[in-house]
């Protein structure tokens, strides 16, 4: 483990692109950095492997960049995703994080009478 590392664990289902917005010289915010945090909770790769979450290795700096976005914030306080110094098994973290966000595919259980082919969608 290197000291200027955490890990990001994610159980979204899209990589997410957060981005630093700086006052520019107009009305206008100007972009400053991005930080991409992987995706891919819930969806087969391309090994047909449906990981539980993932987990995305970023510098010290770049999590300064995400505890200052508000989408990022949500998301962690949500549940979907959690910062760590530690590096662990996604999918140990995973078990006890939010799951199927508003992206996820819908899958049979995704509906309350599945079995006899209504497909009426949960809350």
């Amino acid at each position: 483990m290197s000291a200027d590392k955490v890990y990001v664990y994610s159980t979204l289902t899209c990589d997410q692109l957060y981005t630093e917005w700086l006052k520019g010289g107009g009305d206008l915010p100007v972009q400053g950095r991005q930080v991409l945090v992987k995706g891919g909770a819930g969806v087969a790769n391309d090994r047909l492997v449906t990981p539980l979450g993932v987990r995305t290795e970023i510098s010290r700096e770049d999590m300064q960049v995400l505890k200052a976005c508000p989408v990022f914030v949500e998301h962690e306080k949500r549940g979907f995703v959690m910062v760590d110094d530690t590096r662990i098994d996604p999918e140990v973290i995973a078990a006890d994080m939010e799951r199927a966000d508003g992206s996820a595919p819908l899958t049979p259980s995704s509906y309350e009478n599945a079995a006899e082919g209504v497909a009426k969608p949960r809350d």
